[in-house]
């Protein structure tokens, strides 16, 4: 395998990746690995807007089939995916986590800008 591999599809890609490539590129896959394990997850239809919840975990969606067509009205719920990519590959939270905390530091490129990765957050 020649450069950065495009697709990292077991735990030992990761590993790989980790032991043999600079903490810019490696760093923001596995911070990518965190932030996908959630998703939203519908949890009911409401009356009206006003009956939902809107905060950091939980949204109301307005789902409208036609113009002649009542709105409906959608509970969502920030969840963790137990099928999330992370788990997956066999990966925990803690592990994960304790790898990028690891990182001493992240010298300034143009992938840590990008990703927005800060090690330690």
């Amino acid at each position: 395998m020649k450069g950065f591999p495009k697709n990292l599809n077991t735990k030992h890609d990761y590993e790989y990746i980790r032991a043999n490539f600079p903490v810019e590129q490696w760093a923001p896959e596995y911070q990518m690995l965190l932030d996908s394990r959630f998703m939203w997850l519908p949890t009911g239809v409401l009356e009206s807007e006003a009956e939902g919840i809107v905060d950091a975990t939980h949204k109301v969606e307005v789902e409208q089939e036609s113009a002649e067509a009542p709105a409906k009205y959608i509970q969502y719920e920030l969840l963790e995916n137990e099928k999330a990519k992370i788990f997956r590959l066999g990966f925990s939270v803690e592990e994960v986590e304790s790898i990028l905390t690891s990182v001493p530091t992240v010298p300034t490129s143009d992938v840590a800008e990008e990703t927005g990765y800060m090690p330690g957050l």
